[in-house]
């Protein structure tokens, strides 16, 4: 993890290139895999700071890897920023925090969830259904 971030600042000063929301994604994965949390919103600042797009992908992985990190109430605040930002879920971000809600006890808003993915026309899969 630390040589990644090393490589990750060390390619962010070559002449012409320029990370994006793939590298900075990734990053934030290495550290939330790590249970590195503080590290990860770092990560997730920067993209804010220096406008990089942040997509489903980016929001799921931070919503992901902090339920692990037992910060269910950011992952839930993190799921309304999505939102308000204009940043639509796909079957996949609808079915991460379908699984986030179930794992803690959250069964109410979990069903809301499902019903308002239903409602948005995105299609359930085979993983969001085995909640």
């Amino acid at each position: 993890m630390e040589k990644a971030w090393l490589f990750f600042n060390w390619a962010s000063r070559l002449k012409g290139f320029k990370h994006d929301q793939y590298t900075y994604t990734t990053m934030l994965d290495i550290f939330g895999e790590a249970g590195r949390v503080s590290s990860m919103k770092h990560v997730f600042q920067q993209m804010q700071e220096k406008g990089i797009k942040i997509d489903s992908v980016t929001y799921t992985s931070m919503m992901h890897w902090l339920s692990s990190s037992r910060n269910v109430d950011e992952a839930i605040e993190l799921w309304e920023e999505m939102k308000s930002k204009g940043c639509h879920p796909t079957v996949v971000s609808y079915t991460a925090y379908i699984k986030i809600l179930f794992d803690n006890h959250k069964v109410k808003e979990a069903t809301d969830v499902y019903k308002e993915m239903l409602n948005s026309g995105c299609a359930p899969n085979c993983h969001t259904t085995r909640y």
